[in-house]
């Protein structure tokens, strides 16, 4: 365990020679140098030495079939449309782009809630760093396998020589091989490694405010957040297989039964030969239906015109639990909602959605992106807990805009309803808008000097002779 407080020692800065002399130092002893190829992060010391052999710290204890788990839900979303389509564009909901073509903005207030150049500087700071970083470019891509693998973890990236964040970098996960644990205890609490799966061995190691990491659906003993479809797992096989068979029955318009006859065998001796040729179908590739018969006599093979293999009811309600599990609606799965009722159900479930569902997949993505902004502010000497950081995404409605762009009018002409209601129809920049409210306030009392004024009476006057 010394060798391990050692190397870790040397990652903290607690030795006085930096990481880059050391491993310069390893070098020159003829020592395996860095691969980079061999970790997901290859900066510095990020990297076991092969010299080191790590005694007390345990293999991964992940929380149980985890692994399996996120190696499962890429096989789905990999072979199944109706999986991908679901993450897709629950994805593509969430990061629905604004005026200003990006699917959120970035506010910084002071710490008692006010705006000033100050903080006008810092937002345009981060903004400029996320664009630079491609946040906004990734955002979908981010939160799609967030909620596919349930848990997903990426390394914030800094430049020293210039104190800025120049990469957020993917740490490979189970797809890869690899799964990443986070110490829970001891005086290196809070800090990850990365293990490859199959040998149980330490690849990396990362620092606590390296890695963000978003957690989808996760409990707070848990070590890892569940997938959307973790719960699909075996409907989906059942599924899977229902659908081959389906298809094979289909194909040959029953299921092909051969009778197999063996006059001098005996129960058991039937039992064995149908074991045996169960094995060696399955050295061929996956198992069709189970059709053949074994008999120590003569046998009738049944009637090959049975109507039922065309009841396909057992594959639509494996499928409901389906889409059930992937939280979308199904009306707006296109082709999936014929049991929609009328459009005010469609409506409630919409904004269910919306409200319930797409906010919180936007939380799970707000918590990793200002875990990266306060790094971003600290790099610049500015202490994070000063200001207030939050994100704005676009607005998400399931009324109809021109209607609601009616009633506004018809609100804001009889002035019942503030001219500032058209900025959160239309999602408008809230400069623009306060100009037009401006102008628009000048117009109408320009119209209350000209027509406002009392009507006077001229009196009767005779008309001309």
């Amino acid at each position: 365990m010394s060798a391990f407080m050692d190397f870790v020692n040397g990652l903290i800065g607690k030795n006085a020679s930096s990481g880059r002399d050391k491993i310069a130092a390893r070098v020159r002893k003829g020592e395996e140098p860095v691969k980079p190829d061999q970790t997901t992060a290859p900066r510095e010391f990020d990297q076991f030495p092969n010299s080191y052999h790590v005694a007390g710290l345990e293999p991964p204890m992940v929380r149980g079939g985890y692994f399996g788990e996120v190696l499962d839900a890429w096989e789905m979303y990999r072979a199944d449309d109706r999986v991908r389509s679901t993450i897709d564009s629950i994805a593509d909901d969430a990061t629905q782009i604004n005026r200003n073509g990006l699917p959120f903005n970035i506010l910084v207030k002071a710490a008692d809630g006010s705006q000033n150049e100050k903080t006008k500087v810092l937002q345009a700071e981060l903004v400029a760093r996320f664009k630079k970083l491609q946040i906004y470019q990734r955002s979908s891509d981010i939160i799609k396998f967030a909620l596919l693998e349930g848990s997903r973890f990426y390394r914030i990236v800094v430049d020293f020589s210039r104190n800025e964040v120049v990469e957020l970098r993917h740490i490979k996960g189970p797809r890869d091989g690899f799964i990443t644990v986070e110490l829970e205890d001891g005086q290196y609490r809070g800090y990850y490694v990365q293990f490859e799966y199959a040998s149980q061995q330490p690849v990396a190691i990362f620092l606590p405010w390296e890695v963000v990491r978003f957690d989808w659906n996760r409990a707070d003993e848990a070590a890892y957040g569940m997938g959307l479809f973790s719960s699909a797992r075996l409907n989906w096989k059942r599924l899977s297989k229902t659908e081959q068979d389906l298809y094979i029955a289909r194909r040959t318009r029953a299921y092909a039964r051969i009778s197999r006859e063996f006059p001098e065998a005996s129960i058991e001796d039937l039992l064995r030969i149908r074991a045996l040729d169960e094995e060696d179908r399955k050295k061929h590739g996956p198992m069709e239906v189970e059709s053949d018969i074994y008999t120590t006599g003569r046998a009738n093979v049944l009637d090959t015109s049975n109507a039922s293999i065309f009841n396909i009811e057992d594959v639509e309600h494996a499928q409901r639990r389906l889409f059930a599990s992937g939280r979308r609606p199904v009306s707006l799965l296109g082709g999936y909602g014929k049991d929609a009722v009328n459009r005010a159900v469609l409506d409630r479930q919409e904004h269910r959605y919306i409200s319930g569902f797409l906010s919180s997949v936007c939380e799970m993505f707000d918590g990793g992106m200002a875990r990266l902004a306060r790094m971003i502010l600290l790099l610049q000497n500015v202490l994070p807990a000063d200001y207030q950081i939050s994100f704005e995404w676009t607005r998400k409605s399931v009324e109809d805009k021109q209607t609601l762009a009616q009633i506004a009018k018809d609100g804001v002409d009889r002035r019942a309803l503030p001219l500032s209601i058209y900025a959160s129809i239309f999602d408008l920049d809230p400069a623009g808008v306060n100009e037009e409210i401006e102008a628009d306030l000048q117009r109408l009392a320009e119209w209350d000097e000209q027509f406002g004024a009392k009507f006077e009476d001229p009196g009767f006057t005779p008309p001309e002779e």
